[in-house]
């Protein structure tokens, strides 16, 4: 069986209009799976995290969320150049996945279409929509009510959660991974883990994917 890989991402942003709002932060981790004595578990393969400088103040709203200042970002790169990286990063076979998925892959279309370039055909899943299919009992889906509740649940995920390192991109894309795998081994079979099976079976489980290809 050959184990597909995935890149779970997380952007942070001067606000939450994606025609409007700009970038500050991409974070990904890049990962695949494991069997560990007949339990699927994510292994990180590599990481991915830049600042990026917006042609705009941050707003001293979207500082307090992610905490992430203008003098932070005063001699970071612009975005032009971070996508470049973060598309080579991604490579042509990864599955993208993100909680909320339709937040950042708009800001990602915005952002490629403003500075016209090779524009990624990987597909982009959407984590919150897999736990709503999954788990439609719980009273919340966000990605760290989730971890906090598959932490209680002995080896469901091995990351210690800590709230302090929410809204910094890497911790929260670690944070995905786990979460992510967690929710899929509730209902994957052995097979469906293959490379050839993995999207038709996140697709049953709730989320169609997005491709930046795609998007108008």
């Amino acid at each position: 069986m050959i184990y597909p890989s995935f890149v779970a991402f997380d952007l942070e942003t001067t606000g939450l209009v994606d025609k409007k709002d700009e970038i500050i932060e991409i974070g990904a981790v890049k990962f695949t799976v494991r069997d560990d004595n007949g339990t699927i578990r994510p292994k990180q393969v590599a990481t991915f995290q830049t600042l990026v400088k917006p042609p705009m103040m941050i707003p001293d709203e979207a500082t307090k969320i992610n905490h992430i200042t203008n003098a932070m970002v005063e001699n970071a790169p612009a975005i032009k150049d971070v996508l470049k990286k973060f598309t080579v990063f991604c490579g042509q076979s990864s599955i993208l996945v993100a909680h909320n998925a339709s937040f950042d892959a708009g800001f990602l279309h915005v952002a490629y279409t403003k500075n016209p370039q090779l524009l990624p055909g990987n597909p982009i899943v959407d984590s919150l929509k897999v736990a709503r299919s999954i788990l439609p009992e719980l009273k919340t889906h966000k990605l760290g009510d989730l971890a906090h509740m598959f932490q209680r649940i002995k080896g469901q995920i091995s990351l210690s959660i800590n709230n302090d390192e929410m809204h910094r991109a890497v911790y929260d894309c670690e944070m995905l991974m786990e979460v992510f795998i967690a929710l899929l081994r509730r209902r994957l079979r052995k097979e469906d883990w293959d490379i050839s099976r993995i999207l038709p079976a996140i697709i049953k489980n709730g989320s169609e994917p997005a491709y930046l290809t795609k998007m108008k």
